[in-house]
Protein backbone atom coordinates (compact mmCIF):
# COMPACT_ATOMS: atom_id res chain seq x y z
CA UNK A 1 0.00 0.00 0.00
CA UNK A 2 3.06 2.29 0.37
CA UNK A 3 1.38 3.81 3.42
CA UNK A 4 4.79 4.34 5.00
CA UNK A 5 6.05 6.61 2.24
CA UNK A 6 6.09 10.34 2.69
CA UNK A 7 3.78 12.22 2.14
CA UNK A 8 1.23 9.34 2.06
CA UNK A 9 1.04 8.98 5.84
CA UNK A 10 -2.70 9.47 6.14
CA UNK A 11 -5.72 7.56 4.94
CA UNK A 12 -9.35 8.33 4.40
CA UNK A 13 -12.31 5.98 4.66
CA UNK A 14 -12.29 5.22 0.94
CA UNK A 15 -8.71 4.04 0.99
CA UNK A 16 -9.20 1.84 4.08
CA UNK A 17 -10.67 -0.82 1.78
CA UNK A 18 -7.58 -0.52 -0.39
CA UNK A 19 -5.38 -1.33 2.62
CA UNK A 20 -7.21 -4.61 3.10
CA UNK A 21 -6.83 -5.38 -0.60
CA UNK A 22 -3.08 -4.70 -0.40
CA UNK A 23 -2.65 -7.22 2.41
CA UNK A 24 -4.68 -9.82 0.50
CA UNK A 25 -2.65 -9.17 -2.64
CA UNK A 26 0.59 -9.71 -0.73
CA UNK A 27 -0.74 -13.03 0.53
CA UNK A 28 -0.99 -14.13 -3.10
CA UNK A 29 2.72 -13.36 -3.53
CA UNK A 30 3.51 -15.24 -0.32
CA UNK A 31 1.51 -18.30 -1.43
CA UNK A 32 3.53 -18.40 -4.66
CA UNK A 33 6.94 -17.61 -3.16
CA UNK A 34 7.13 -20.16 -0.36
CA UNK A 35 6.81 -23.27 -2.57
CA UNK A 36 9.77 -21.97 -4.59
CA UNK A 37 12.04 -22.09 -1.54
CA UNK A 38 14.19 -25.15 -0.95
CA UNK A 39 14.39 -26.57 2.55
CA UNK A 40 16.92 -24.39 4.35
CA UNK A 41 16.12 -21.44 2.08
CA UNK A 42 15.42 -18.02 3.54
CA UNK A 43 12.78 -15.47 2.69
CA UNK A 44 12.72 -11.82 3.66
CA UNK A 45 9.30 -10.28 3.94
CA UNK A 46 9.51 -6.51 3.65
CA UNK A 47 6.95 -3.77 3.13
CA UNK A 48 7.04 -0.01 2.81
CA UNK A 49 4.03 0.58 5.01
CA UNK A 50 2.98 1.03 8.62
CA UNK A 51 -0.22 -0.97 7.98
CA UNK A 52 -0.41 -3.84 10.48
CA UNK A 53 -2.55 -5.87 8.04
CA UNK A 54 0.40 -5.95 5.65
CA UNK A 55 3.02 -6.33 8.38
CA UNK A 56 2.41 -8.22 11.62
CA UNK A 57 -0.79 -9.85 10.40
CA UNK A 58 0.86 -11.18 7.25
CA UNK A 59 3.69 -12.60 9.37
CA UNK A 60 1.00 -14.34 11.42
CA UNK A 61 -0.54 -15.58 8.15
CA UNK A 62 2.80 -17.08 7.05
CA UNK A 63 3.36 -18.83 10.38
CA UNK A 64 -0.18 -20.22 10.46
CA UNK A 65 -0.57 -21.26 6.83
CA UNK A 66 2.98 -22.53 6.30
CA UNK A 67 4.11 -24.50 9.39
CA UNK A 68 7.41 -25.29 7.66
CA UNK A 69 8.36 -21.59 7.84
CA UNK A 70 10.27 -20.50 10.94
CA UNK A 71 10.57 -16.83 11.91
CA UNK A 72 14.18 -15.75 12.46
CA UNK A 73 15.16 -12.92 14.76
CA UNK A 74 16.12 -9.50 13.44
CA UNK A 75 16.30 -8.06 16.98
CA UNK A 76 19.94 -7.01 16.55
CA UNK A 77 18.96 -4.58 13.79
CA UNK A 78 17.84 -1.01 14.48
CA UNK A 79 14.15 -0.30 14.49
CA UNK A 80 11.23 -1.11 16.71
CA UNK A 81 9.68 -4.49 17.51
CA UNK A 82 6.35 -5.46 15.99
CA UNK A 83 3.19 -4.01 17.43
CA UNK A 84 1.43 -6.02 20.16
CA UNK A 85 -2.09 -7.41 19.78
CA UNK A 86 -1.77 -7.75 16.00
CA UNK A 87 -1.53 -11.53 15.89
CA UNK A 88 2.06 -12.14 16.97
CA UNK A 89 3.27 -13.34 20.34
CA UNK A 90 5.48 -11.03 22.38
CA UNK A 91 8.50 -13.13 21.39
CA UNK A 92 7.57 -12.93 17.69
CA UNK A 93 7.11 -9.15 17.97
CA UNK A 94 10.70 -8.92 19.19
CA UNK A 95 11.92 -10.90 16.16
CA UNK A 96 10.61 -8.51 13.48
CA UNK A 97 11.60 -4.90 12.81
CA UNK A 98 9.23 -2.01 12.31
CA UNK A 99 10.37 1.44 11.22
CA UNK A 100 8.00 4.26 11.93
CA UNK A 101 8.24 7.88 10.78
CA UNK A 102 7.44 9.02 14.33
CA UNK A 103 10.43 7.16 15.78
CA UNK A 104 13.75 8.88 16.56
CA UNK A 105 15.36 7.24 13.49
CA UNK A 106 13.20 9.52 11.28
CA UNK A 107 12.69 6.96 8.53
CA UNK A 108 9.86 6.24 6.17
CA UNK A 109 7.51 3.56 7.45
CA UNK A 110 8.61 0.06 6.61
CA UNK A 111 8.73 -3.44 8.06
CA UNK A 112 11.05 -6.48 7.94
CA UNK A 113 10.66 -10.14 8.82
CA UNK A 114 12.94 -13.05 7.98
CA UNK A 115 11.96 -16.70 7.62
CA UNK A 116 13.64 -20.00 7.00
CA UNK A 117 11.96 -23.00 5.40
CA UNK A 118 12.70 -25.92 7.73
CA UNK A 119 10.78 -28.80 6.10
Amino acid sequence: SALGLRPKLQIDTKSAKELIKAADYQQKFIRNAIPLLKVGGRMTYSTCTINTLENEENVKFILKEFPCMRLESLARLPGLPGLPDKGLTEEECQMVRRFDPTDTLDTMGFFLAKFQKVC
